[in-house]
């Protein structure tokens, strides 16, 4: 079996999402021949979590010592934030810096592998990849979870020296990878035509659904059934709540002009802290912390609306929860401008997306949700589930977000790399037994 050193500063059991995509192509790409050591950065409390990937053996794990350890927070506070702003590529590189040589060693000497796999952001696993690839000499792919400088709303915060730095240094990445991956098209194409010459190199792997194939039954109603509107994830500044607060304001003055009277809504997302909902009289926030996977079936098939959105400007990548979103029941309710997200709604049949800059687009959306939020009324009346106009993914659709799928294509990409004359294979080849994740 081969081996690929996979560089995932984020990975389980850090609870996050940037740790999704690394988690699932380590659990899937044994079954593809690739054995996946993972070099990542977790604290002591962290590694204390109970972890359903660490029984399955499917992979070697390498700890980088952090802050987080000494410091007792994963996100070690103001002083993280400070080194975010200013030091080369993120807070984590001078992590990756101090351990150059270690990292080097154990990918050389223990896990002796024969490709390398880095994921960002954090965008310093890129710079590590582009020290040690060349003395392992190895193939090397560049995955671009979100895009990096060329995004218009940049993941951190960022001073302008340290913004021009990231540019060239971004560059040089696009120059010495040997390919590079996305998530979305517009972001493919947006750095394809930034750096025509490589243009070749790179290719879209979308992200995949966790729960996709795991569909349970709703739960009986009762005296508490409800009409909850779902954002699965938290409100901040790349995702601001100012959006549906302006579009739950839109709701109420037409319930108002449509003489009808609101009911009881609730709004769950996963803010512990967030400024109140005031726009619509009857709705009522509720937070909630960290949802095991085995749960999230279930509270995503029990909401009424699902909601997604993410910064206006961000038209260049696709939420992961999306994907999750498509695999369960209800609408779901898009406020933005991405050609992707659009795309992938529309194709599926599972929710509308519009564009809560525009005003004609915000009074539809405000129809749309109030028209919604009645249908769940008159369900919850007639004996059924408050999320009314529930559809059901196709089979086709259900194959192509799975995590098997996903990880195959990274599996092709990794065997033209090491084998650039296969027999047969290309990046639309897909496994067929799509029964477990």
């Amino acid at each position: 079996m081969r081996r690929v050193g996979l560089i995932a500063p984020f990975f389980p059991p850090l609870q996050r999402v940037g740790a999704l995509r690394p988690a699932r192509l380590a659990t899937h790409l044994p079954e593809l021949g690739w054995q996946p050591w993972v070099v990542t950065l977790a604290s002591q409390r962290e590694q204390g979590h109970s972890n359903s990937l660490d029984t399955r053996q499917l992979y070697s794990l390498h700890h980088l010592r952090s802050p987080s350890e000494r410091k007792g927070d994963p996100s070690f506070g103001g002083v993280r934030s400070w080194l975010d702003a200013r030091v080369p590529y993120d807070g984590f590189w001078p992590i990756f810096r101090m351990n150059e040589r270690r990292i080097l060693t154990w990918l050389r000497d223990v896990a002796d592998v024969d490709c390398l796999v880095s994921t960002g952001d954090p965008w310093s696993a890129h710079w590590i990849a582009s020290k040690v690839a060349p003395v392992l000499g190895v193939p090397w792919v560049a995955d671009f979870r979100d895009p990096w400088t060329l995004s218009r709303v940049p993941l951190r915060t960022r001073s302008k020296g340290a913004l021009i730095a990231d540019a060239n240094r971004e560059a040089k990445v696009i120059q010495t990878a040997d390919a590079m991956t996305f998530t979305s098209d517009t972001a493919l194409q947006r750095y394809q035509q930034a750096y025509p010459l490589h243009a070749s190199r790179m290719t879209v792997i979308h992200n995949s659904s966790g729960i996709v194939g795991k569909e349970v039954d709703l739960p009986q109603l009762d005296e508490k059934s409800e009409i909850t509107l779902l954002f699965f994830g938290s409100f901040r500044r790349l995702s601001p709540i100012e959006p549906w607060k302006n579009l739950f304001r839109h709701v109420s003055l037409l319930a108002q002009e449509r003489g009808v009277e609101l009911p009881k809504v609730k709004v769950i997302s996963a803010n512990a802290t967030v400024e109140p909902i005031e726009e619509l009289s009857s709705l009522e926030h509720q937070t909630f912390s960290t949802v095991e996977p085995s749960k999230a079936v279930s509270m995503l098939n029990e909401a009424t609306v699902l909601l997604l959105s993410t910064h206006p400007d961000r038209d260049d990548i696709i939420p992961a929860k999306l994907w999750d979103y498509i695999a369960a029941s209800p609408p779901i309710l898009s406020l933005g401008s991405s050609e992707d997200v659009g795309g992938i709604l529309k194709a599926t049949g599972r929710g509308v997306q519009f564009d809560s800059r525009q005003d004609d687009e915000s009074m539809q959306a405000a129809q749309w949700l109030l028209d919604r939020i009645l249908a769940g009324r008159e369900s919850l009346r007639s004996g059924h589930q408050a999320s009314a106009h529930q559809t059901t993914l196709s089979p086709q659709w259900k194959h192509s977000i799975h995590p098997k799928t996903m990880t195959s294509k990274f599996g092709v990409l990794l065997d033209s790399l090491v084998d650039p004359n296969p027999m047969h294979a290309t990046l639309s080849d897909e496994p067929k037994d799509m029964e477990d994740s």
